[in-house]
């Protein structure tokens, strides 16, 4: 195995045998003539890849894809099927939620139970010990029995016991996407880190922020065949249209038509699934959207540094008093960027009478970096000395920022458009 080589799967397979019921499984057992019972079920299959040392790799996929199955052969928590895997190095892993815990032991038996699994003496633990409950933030609780434990508890205590080993591999399968915000951005750093030491990470999310932010290299899985690796935004580009990629090895193929996106602007296959329109207390949002400013043609694919028009009309079945209008842009995650409002954050218009509809347009710099965002549309009213909301659609739009070839800047807002 090359020595830059941290991870090498080859031809690597998982079947489980699925039965229809319990007693199939005795019946297969004991027929004479060795009639199957159960069907396979690939949830591997054939998968190849290598992964460098240093690199900081994402796995991306639906669930069911394969994605755990994967970090457990490769953590040697299951066995393969068929295939084979080489590992160069110590292999730190938080896999499930409470994998690897006795939930009758203490937080702090737990500790060395698990350091102990990897490897390391009670004295070599004691030295890791107060650094292990420190960044737990667990000290208070750390005597208790793990079964009292919240979940982001035990996410806290697996991901503090896993950096403390001080990996060559870190495999981290869903871990941060439970516990406090505060202890997430923790671990974000520590993962950096790590990273920057020359370690090798391995990390399964659901999160499109994590996987850009996080990883150099992302790998797609559907139904447990590997379909493409690639960088990040290519690979999510493909997991949020559930497409399969023609050009797997072709990076700069892809993102040639990844750039001429904006020449259409109007993606008809992103859609917001997560749309929840609240109650009508005296008006409707019949729309919003986003527009071009010249052609005003709809558009949610838009290029960064470009200027564009949103658009919302309501429609009111009651009359109104001191009503505003807004919106606001969130991150995946729900991370609230910011919005507008009409008249102004400090005034409201006075009253909107039965039967009348709005339309209300705002223009605004495209300056977020390239992501994928969403947009909840609000309209506000104060009756009687009582705000309420007359009508609000928590992700009404989603829409996704491409940037130049040449974009370098990572945080979510490019406060300089000049490029200089």
């Amino acid at each position: 195995m090359n020595k830059n080589i941290a991870i090498k799967v080859q031809g690597l397979t998982k079947i489980y045998k699925l039965y229809n019921k319990p007693i199939d499984r005795l019946k297969e057992s004991l027929h004479p003539f060795q009639k199957k019972y159960h069907k396979d079920f690939y949830a591997l299959n054939n998968v190849s890849f290598e992964i460098k040392k240093g690199e900081t790799v994402g796995i991306v996929g639906k669930n069911g894809s394969g994605k755990s199955t994967l970090l457990k052969l490769i953590t040697g928590v299951t066995t393969p099927t068929g295939g084979r895997i080489s590992v160069h190095g110590k292999i730190s892993a938080i896999l499930e939620l409470g994998a690897g815990f006795n939930p009758e032991m203490t937080g702090l038996e737990n500790v060395y139970l698990n350091t102990s699994i990897n490897g390391l003496s009670k004295k070599e633990t004691d030295e890791k010990l107060t650094e292990i409950v420190e960044f737990s933030e667990l000290n208070e609780f750390i005597n208790q029995p793990m079964k009292t434990y919240s979940s982001g508890m035990k996410a806290k205590l697996a991901f503090s016991v896993a950096i403390s080993m001080k990996p060559d591999i870190l495999i981290v399968d869903e871990a941060l996407s439970v516990g406090d915000a505060a202890f997430k951005r923790k671990c974000y750093v520590k993962m950096e880190e790590i990273r920057e030491s020359g370690a090798t990470i391995l990390f399964v999310s659901h999160s499109e922020h994590q996987i850009l932010h996080l990883c150099s290299r992302a790998l797609l899985f559907k139904r447990g065949v590997l379909i493409a690796e690639d960088i990040p935004k290519t690979i999510l580009h493909f997991y949020n249209n559930d497409a399969i990629p023609k050009h797997i090895n072709s990076k700069q193929s892809f993102l040639n038509d990844m750039y001429t996106l904006h020449a259409t602007d109007y993606d008809r296959n992103l859609q917001s699934n997560s749309r929840i329109s609240y109650d009508k207390l005296g008006c409707e949002i019949l729309d919003i959207s986003i527009l071009t400013i010249d052609a005003e043609e709809k558009v949610n694919i838009l290029e960064q540094g470009n200027r564009y028009k949103i658009k919302m009309q309501v429609h009111f079945h009651k009359t109104l008093h001191n009503v505003k209008f807004g919106f606001m842009i969130n991150t995946l995650e729900g991370f609230k960027l910011g919005g507008l409002s009409y008249p102004s954050v400090h005034k409201n218009v006075d009253v909107i009478s039965e039967g009348e509809t709005k339309i209300i347009e705002w223009e605004f710099d495209s300056i977020l970096k390239q992501e994928t965002y969403f947009m909840t549309a609000a309209v506000t009213s104060i009756e009687n000395g009582t705000f309420k909301f007359a009508h609000r659609i928590s992700d009404a739009l989603i829409f996704r920022i491409l940037g130049a070839k040449d974009n370098k800047f990572t945080g979510y807002v490019n406060f300089d458009q000049r490029g200089e």
